[in-house]
């Protein structure tokens, strides 16, 4: 499908990527894009890496491109990288997938959007040739309020990619979470990134426990993206936290009125979009402060919150309860063939 505008403008595409497995989660990210934008939802573009022909068959009713991805770079063999690893690879490589748009706007598929209004901020700034991205950084992070380490995650991520003099000297920085971003077509970002991330799994390694079970390795795309921007010079707009809230370093509140997740400090703003990444972080049952002083126990998937609100509003006067489960929903399942 050919790129067609937001209202006026650049062409944008939506991007991202499932298995059968995630695409619960997928439906929920798509759900909480249609809610939102409504008949301003621009085309979806599906990497798939695992998906059935049911799945498949959903997808296309929805007017999505899906580009079956294999291995866009190359990994040692002694790595054995998951299937999941595909779509690495595949992310600094979107416009030679999905050709023909002026902007990618890319969410991982662990991401739902509660408030569309973000997504005009990463757009705008993608078109000025800028990677629109968000640090890993807020007020309400646990991580920055405790003792700094001296050698710490993004330094070790350097370190194993880029090797020892540039953890020392870039790891410093803040992360640029690579789950949600947008970038134009033609910036040189793309280019960096790939080459980076090439770079990095070909260094030699003789430690046996340089890939499996190591984070540095998981972690190395979106190393490689941030060497772009800290070390080469790309250029970058930092967005806010609510715009990609990582629930993992920061638990958020509840708005038992507006029924929606918001930040845990003052003012309270709604998030933009959750992001769900991280072990355990989908499946967790989260125990949330609520802005009338209450608490409530959830899932923060798009169809937990969800159902979290309806339940509210048919029972608006009843206190918030702390039972565990309440406020979860399953994923909606894919409809039949034939069915609407």
């Amino acid at each position: 499908m050919k790129g067609v505008p937001l209202a006026s403008g650049p062409s944008v595409t939506i991007v991202t990527a499932s298995d059968a497995g995630y695409f619960g989660l997928l439906q929920d990210l798509i759900f909480s894009l249609q809610r939102g934008m409504g008949e301003r939802l621009p085309p979806l573009s599906i990497l798939d890496i695992g998906l059935n022909e049911e799945q498949r068959f959903w997808l296309r009713g929805l007017g999505a491109t899906i580009q079956p991805l294999g291995w866009d770079l190359y990994y040692p063999p002694r790595s054995h990288p998951p299937n999941s690893f595909k779509v690495l690879a595949g992310r600094p490589h979107l416009p030679k997938h999905f050709p023909g748009y002026d902007i990618y706007l890319w969410i991982d598929a662990d991401s739902w959007v509660q408030d569309a209004s973000v997504l005009d901020l990463f757009i705008r700034s993608a078109a000025q040739g800028k990677l629109a991205i968000v640090p890993e950084i807020d007020r309400g992070y646990w991580t920055i309020h405790k003792r700094p380490k001296f050698w710490g995650q993004n330094q070790r991520a350097f370190s194993w990619a880029f090797g020892m003099r540039e953890g020392y000297r870039f790891g410093r920085n803040s992360i640029l979470n690579a789950g949600v971003f947008a970038l134009r077509a033609d910036a040189p970002h793309w280019r960096l990134w790939s080459e980076n991330y090439a770079r990095a799994l070909k260094r030699f390694r003789l430690s046996p426990w340089a890939y499996k079970g190591n984070i540095s390795f998981f972690l190395s795309d979106q190393t490689s993206l941030n060497r772009a921007v800290f070390v080469q010079g790309a250029k970058a707009t930092f967005l806010p936290a609510y715009c990609n809230w990582f629930c993992g370093k920061g638990t958020p509140m509840y708005d038992a009125r507006s029924h929606q997740v918001v930040e845990p400090h003052e003012p309270h703003r709604p998030l933009g979009i959750v992001h769900l990444a991280g072990e355990g972080m989908k499946e967790r049952i989260w125990k949330l402060q609520t802005l009338q002083g209450g608490t409530i126990e959830t899932r923060l998937t798009f169809s937990a919150v969800n159902a979290l609100a309806a339940q509210n509003r048919r029972n608006p006067n009843a206190r918030s309860r702390s039972g565990r489960g309440r406020g979860t929903a399953r994923p909606p399942r894919a409809p039949r063939r034939g069915r609407s």
